[in-house]
C-alpha cells in the first residue's frame, strides 16, 4: 500500500527531522523524503519550522502504521502539553494510505 507521511518540527529542527527519519527507516524499510523545506508556522506563534514528506510501500495495516508514528513521536520527547505550548519537537502526519486521504499538507505551496 502507498504511504505518504509528514514530518514537521520547531524546536531544535534539523536533529529532530534527522532523528526521526532514522526511527523511520528502522521502521520502514526504503522510506524515501523529500528534500527539507523551511515554513513559517500556520496557526500558532513559534520558531518556523522544518518540514518533508516521506513514502514508502507497506503491507503494514493501517492501523499499526498509526501507532508507529505516534509511538516515535513519544519516543522522541514529543507530547499534547508541548504543542499546547507551541513547542513541536515531531510531528508525524498520515497523509495517505492507499486511496483513503487523511489530511490535507498545509505548509506545501
Amino acid at each position: 500500500m502507498k504511504t505518504i507521511i509528514t514530518l514537521g518540527s520547531n524546536c531544535h529542527q534539523e536533529q529532530n527531522i534527522h532523528k526521526a527519519q532514522i526511527r523511520l527507516r528502522q521502521t520502514f524499510p526504503g522510506i524515501n523524503f523529500t528534500k527539507e523545506e523551511w515554513t513559517e508556522p500556520i496557526g500558532i506563534v513559534s520558531d518556523r519550522f522544518l518540514n518533508c514528506m516521506g513514502s514508502f510501500e507497506t503491507s503494514y495495516p493501517l492501523e499499526y502504521i498509526q501507532t508507529c508514528l505516534k509511538e516515535i513521536e513519544i519516543e522522541l520527547g514529543d507530547s499534547h502539553e508541548n504543542h499546547q505550548q507551541g513547542i513541536v519537537l515531531i510531528d508525524l502526519d498520515l497523509i495517505c494510505y492507499g486511496d483513503k486521504k487523511f489530511k490535507e499538507i498545509i505548509w506545501q505551496k
